[in-house]
């Protein structure tokens, strides 16, 4: 099946806004030769892309990964479309999280799929985008409702106390050093983790450490917020 052209003769032109290489060259491999794409950008950050786009015709689609350095894609959303508002954004996210989802929305993407999702998934976005349809991966559509999480991010539903546990471990510190810093068992530690973990969508350790990494400044708001 071929991708959806803006004209019989014109290939849809696609944009990647990707930090990790190998996976922004394998979509853009994939898109280009199975599937008859025109990429006519990459780049790895939000504020690359404002850079190259103010010097290209907008493209008829963007890409993009939710955490990306610097911006995050729910930022470049917004600025995005402030200057390109006819170009339709599609999130692909390794977050399986409502929160993500609605911020994504309300910022303006059109999309918002996982990047486990398979190919024809993928295909089915990029097709509804493109229609100017919007496109929920079926899995978050399956396991979450929207309206219990409304208007708020990821973030802001941790407890004081599950931040300090989150900012301990994305420094590196060990369960048992977490428990001795903040005096409690490490049973508790782990179930501090556990509720990190489920309200911000992320299933392994790594992945919040990651999640740290690429969002530097979440802690940091929200413990400014707790002191207040």
């Amino acid at each position: 099946m071929m991708m959806v052209k803006k004209e019989a003769v014109h290939p849809i032109s696609i944009f990647l806004i990707e930090d990790h290489h190998i996976m922004r060259r394998g979509l853009a491999s994939l898109l280009t030769v199975e599937e008859g794409a025109q990429i006519v950008g990459e780049v790895a950050s939000g504020e690359e892309a404002m850079e190259k786009l103010a010097q290209m015709e907008a493209p008829d689609l963007i890409i993009m990964d939710i955490s990306l350095p610097g911006m995050n894609g729910i930022q470049t959303t917004r600025k995005i479309l402030k200057e390109f508002p006819e170009t339709k954004i599609l999130i692909l996210s390794m977050y399986n999280n409502p929160t993500f989802v609605q911020q994504a929305l309300e910022a303006g993407a059109f999309g918002y799929i996982l990047k486990e999702s398979m190919v024809d998934e993928l295909r089915n976005a990029i097709e509804s985008v493109s229609r100017g349809k919007k496109y929920i991966s079926e899995k978050i559509l399956s396991a979450v409702d929207f309206h219990q999480t409304e208007g708020l991010l990821p973030y802001e539903a941790l407890t004081p106390r599950e931040v300090e546990v989150f900012e301990r471990l994305a420094s590196g510190l060990s369960v048992k050093d977490i428990g001795d810093e903040l005096v409690v068992s490490i049973y508790t530690v782990y179930t501090h983790i556990s509720n990190i973990k489920r309200k911000l969508g992320i299933e392994k350790s790594t992945d919040m450490i990651r999640y740290a990494i690429e969002n530097p400044l979440v802690l940091k708001t929200k413990n400014s917020k707790n002191t207040h």
